[in-house]
């Protein structure tokens, strides 16, 4: 099996338990601003939107890491003792299938597979390729249980530190493998950066069965989480140690509403042709005279 996975994925960065979603009710509705789905952790999903249709050659996330740009990214130093992301995990998950397919796991150097926080180094955003395995070749819905298509979630765990406290969240993202995907994978994708993967050693599909996992109960994956009180960016504040890396220079200045708008009065009227460069205008008529003179009479200024 590639990538299994344990219940160390499910281990707390931080000590107490049974916080139960920290005491509070599960929330599973969808925080989506301007497209970019905000999750319990500081990553920013941009795609796909919930609840699509997907299929093709692969399965394609773009996911922000930066805390919306507030964060470094390797291959700068990310380490903060406020605010930081350790890193995340993907599967694709089904209750219905009882599957559960790695997608990212950190097990190998190699994209999907590898830390996402190290693939496309220094950028903000960063993009999962997963390759679909072969028990989801097909087109529309599956009519005779020969395939496992149907309704997944995009499960996204999440290592952070937010404002100086651990925490470890999980995202459901729903969609439905229900578009066509191709027997053979297009040779085309090749050029696709990051490349799709993972592939099995003929480069085709891998068998499923050499990604799926042991589903895990939800009373144990409430169990592992510990969220932050509120959603990261728009109920809290995060706080980041300064750094030097840019930014406003100088403390906030103060409004003066009732100033005015600069000192000196201005000059409207400048003269032309007072500097030694240039020539008054009766001047250049005087070396017009002189010149038709010299030409008409042959006179000589030596």
């Amino acid at each position: 099996m590639i990538g299994a996975y344990s219940s160390s994925h499910l281990e707390r960065r931080q000590g107490g338990g049974g916080n139960n979603n920290n005491n509070n009710p599960n929330t599973n509705g969808f925080n989506i601003v301007n497209g970019r789905i905000f999750t319990p952790g500081l990553g920013i999903i941009l795609a796909p939107q919930p609840n699509t249709p997907m299929g093709g050659d692969f399965l394609h996330i773009a996911i922000d890491v930066s805390g919306d740009g507030k964060l470094p990214v390797p291959p700068k130093d990310i380490s903060d003792p406020l605010t930081q992301v350790f890193n995340f995990t993907m599967f694709l998950t089904s209750i219905s299938q009882q599957k559960n397919f790695t997608i990212s796991n950190i097990t190998t150097t190699t994209p999907p597979l590898a830390n996402i926080m190290d693939q496309e180094l220094g950028q903000t955003v960063k993009h999962i390729n997963f390759e679909w395995p072969d028990c989801l070749v097909g087109d529309g819905q599956d009519q005779d249980g020969s395939t496992a298509r149907g309704d997944y979630n995009i499960t996204i765990h999440q290592n952070f530190r937010l404002n100086g406290s651990d925490h470890y969240s999980i995202f459901n993202l729903p969609i439905s493998v229900t578009n066509s995907i191709p027997q053979f994978p297009g040779a085309d994708q090749l050029l696709t950066k990051p490349p799709p993967g993972p592939l099995n050693a003929n480069g085709g599909r891998m068998n499923c069965d050499r990604l799926n996992n042991p589903m895990i109960g939800f009373g144990e994956l409430v169990e592992s989480v510990n969220n932050p009180p509120g959603q990261p960016f728009q109920d809290i504040a995060i706080e980041t140690t300064e750094r030097n890396g840019g930014g406003q220079i100088g403390d906030p200045g103060t409004a003066n509403p009732n100033g005015e708008i600069g000192n000196g009065q201005g000059n409207a009227q400048g003269s032309l042709g007072e500097g030694s460069s240039m020539r008054s205008a009766s001047g250049r008529y005087v070396d017009v005279l002189v010149v038709a003179a010299i030409t008409t009479f042959g006179m000589s200024l030596a």
